[in-house]
């Protein structure tokens, strides 16, 4: 009962009953004046055929294409407001201009041709993927770097922790949820004591994200504690095109030394302090060394976005090269404010590139034809491939829509698997154990197309070996599901997928 006045009294619940509200008001008024008005009727029509045009001749996937052309057909009157509110990925102006230029300002921080160079030399596939990376998010591959991996958000905690105990000079965090409780306070009593001895401690959230958890006076709290921090993306109770972009990245710099990031939010649920959807499995990096500038640069690229103060690289603890690591990473990020798709194109190259196996860990699979598509080809290649998902599942809509997939990926192949003992919210792949992308890309259609997103590339590093540790330890604990278990749901649940397989695009 607690909970259930939690969420109603939360700034997340609220807003979304006012937009709601507007809908159903937008979608009556619309009725009643086309019935009535006949110009109203005939600019309906109108931005109905110019929303057909553009999607049938704009340059998106297939199956986003048929999902608006099925729309239009349901709401013949409405859907040009509907996908001008919901459908369009067009960042607005002002919004693009900010962040563009802010990336930009930082972009020639971020150069490092020699290494690039040296990677060429080797497997032409994995350099392409290298390349593409550094030419299209801007962030470039580094040699001479200490990365480890963590299985569990239980033990990259306690590593986190006591880095940011460690920090001289600066901690940067930035998180799509922040979640009040045990490990946030734990957060943030080790901020204040940092701040107190004069470290400079600057923190991103995401406000939709975090709306649910946090009390109304946590701004406060914050400032109280000598913490700077910024919303990202503030929610309205308005239509606003721009509530689609999210701050989905979850990012801790510490003295320009140390990164951190991966699946774990600031919440209870991801050290297992709490049990909602049985055991919650969750994956991060961290890294040390001289590629912790690439995620510095990531963070003041968002901070200097929206301020006007003029933010410089600031000055961290001396950066150590460890000789001894003679793997390559790449920390990178991907935005909405571009029109390239860093996220879902890493994904492509990391399947295309592989010549043995490729090992996937995703909580939502919802993707387009393309990515359906190189899946399978590769299973059918010889590839072995297996995909990870969760049994118990924190959106049932999403693991449904996920189900909708199954029989295809199967019939190609493609072993698929659900990790039983609970959720799996790790974002892991890896192909031939020499190369891997951690970080927070779900494979889906708002990590690819919507929201601001990070990982890191591993090329050969150490830690690759305690990732495929991870993935043989999962595919033990998690059901392999075969044909038979497809064959025998029940038909209701067969016309849920195929409707929620219809609408996958725009979840």
């Amino acid at each position: 009962m607690r909970r259930i006045k939690k969420i109603l009294a939360s700034k997340l619940f609220i807003t979304g009953i006012l937009i709601i509200a507007q809908i159903v008001v937008m979608f009556v008024g619309i009725y009643l004046l086309s019935q009535w008005l006949l110009p109203v009727y005939i600019i309906l029509t109108i931005m109905d055929i110019l929303v057909v045009l553009y999607v049938v001749n704009a340059n998106i996937s297939p199956a986003y294409k048929i999902n608006w052309l099925i729309i239009s057909a349901i709401f013949p009157l409405a859907s040009g407001v509907l996908y001008l509110m919901f459908g369009s990925r067009r960042v607005p102006p002002k919004f693009r201009r900010e962040h563009l230029a802010s990336v930009l300002k930082f972009k020639p921080l971020l150069k490092n041709d020699e290494v690039l160079s040296e990677v060429s030399k080797g497997d032409e596939s994995i350099y392409k993927q290298i390349k593409y990376i550094n030419d299209y998010s801007y962030f470039p591959l580094y040699k001479y770097n200490k990365s480890t991996y963590y299985p569990t958000g239980e033990s990259m905690f306690e590593a986190l922790l006591e880095d940011m105990k460690k920090a001289k000079h600066y901690i940067y965090i930035e998180m799509f949820i922040l979640q009040q409780g045990k490990l946030l306070n734990a957060i943030l009593e080790v901020l204040e004591e940092k701040v107190k001895e004069g470290v400079d401690v600057r923190l991103i959230y995401d406000d939709m994200g975090s709306a649910m958890y946090l009390s109304r006076d946590f701004n406060k709290l914050l400032k109280e504690k000598g913490i700077k921090y910024q919303m990202f993306n503030p929610m309205r109770p308005i239509l606003l095109v721009t509530m689609n972009n999210r701050d989905h990245r979850k990012l801790v710099v510490i003295d320009g030394n140390v990164g951190y990031t991966g699946g774990l939010n600031f919440g209870d649920e991801y050290i297992n302090e709490v049990s909602l959807y049985g055991l919650w499995k969750d994956a991060g990096i961290r890294i040390e060394g001289t590629a912790v500038k690439n995620m510095t640069v990531m963070f003041l690229q968002f901070w200097q976005a929206s301020t006007e103060q003029i933010i410089t690289l600031p000055e961290g603890e001396p950066v150590v090269e460890f000789t001894e690591e003679k793997g390559y990473v790449q920390p990178f990020s991907d935005s909405p404010t571009d029109s390239e798709d860093v996220s879902k194109t890493a994904h492509l190259n990391m399947i295309w590139s592989a010549k043995h196996h490729l090992y996937i860990m995703t909580p939502y699979f919802v993707v387009d034809n393309e990515t359906l598509s190189a899946l399978k080809q590769a299973s059918k290649n010889g590839i072995d491939v297996r995909i990870i998902l969760p049994h118990v599942p924190d959106k049932v809509y999403m693991l449904e829509s996920a189900r909708s997939y199954y029989k295809e990926l199967i019939s190609a192949g493609v072993k698929v698997y659900e990790y039983t003992p609970g959720f799996i919210h790790s974002k892991v792949m890896m192909a031939d154990d020499r190369i891997a992308i951690v970080g927070t890309i779900n494979m889906d259609y708002r990590s690819y197309y919507l929201n601001f997103e990070c990982a890191t590339l591993l090329y050969k590093t150490k830690a690759l070996k305690d990732i495929r540790k991870d993935f043989d330890r999962t595919f033990e604990e998690s059901q392999l599901i075969d044909m038979a278990d497809c064959l025998k749901i029940p038909l209701y649940k067969v016309i849920i997928r195929a409707v929620l397989k219809l609408f996958a695009p725009i979840m």
